[in-house]
């Protein structure tokens, strides 16, 4: 399946999913599709969003996704309509952005070793 194509058809038309447009239910709807692919579909996007924020890739992607977007709160989710489309825009693009770079048999390993040169103090 061509997850670029379909999280951008999520994003165009989320009720056509039976979601109502919400972060928190892209977020779930995300999960979703990760699960479905045995856990494998996001593997190095914590890493990815972590280099973007300067921040450690122990929180969850969806909390980084926020740090990203400068939309970062207390209750890990947006607090008004205004930042929660932002927000959801953002998971969108960032997904794509992340999905676009992490290509090959290695693309995972390539993103997640980055992540692990840069916190020691690599490149």
């Amino acid at each position: 399946m061509d997850y670029r194509k379909l999280f951008a058809d999520v994003n165009r038309r989320p009720s056509a999913y039976g979601l109502d447009g919400s972060y928190r239910q892209h977020v779930a709807f995300v999960t979703g599709c990760d699960a479905g692919n045995d856990w494998g579909l996001l593997v190095g996007f914590p890493e990815w969003l972590a280099m973007k924020t300067e921040a450690e890739a122990n929180v969850t992607w969806s909390s980084l996704v926020l740090q990203v977007a400068g939309l970062s709160t207390a209750s890990g989710y947006p607090v008004d309509e205004e930042a929660d489309s932002k927000a959801a825009k953002a998971l969108f693009v960032l997904l794509d952005e992340f999905l676009s770079q992490r290509v090959g048999a290695r693309g995972a390993s390539n993103i997640i070793s980055r992540y692990v040169a840069n916190r020691q103090g690599g490149t």
